[in-house]
């Protein structure tokens, strides 16, 4: 996997969204096919919780 360091849009899009979740508990949304950042969401569905939590792999 190659280094690619963000583009200076995408790098202020990240750093908004950070800083809303900090303040206010906004969901960051990640893309599921490339998990890039997807954007933020102010209320987000517990099935589509729980399915994030189940696609994350587990090694012991």
């Amino acid at each position: 996997m190659d280094f690619r360091p963000l583009a200076e849009a995408e790098r202020r899009q990240l750093l908004t969204a950070l800083r809303g979740h900090a303040d206010r508990g906004t969901a960051l949304l990640i893309d599921p096919e490339d998990t890039s950042f997807a954007g933020t969401a102010d209320d987000v569905p517990d099935e589509q919780v729980i399915t994030a939590v189940k696609s994350v792999p587990v090694h012991y």
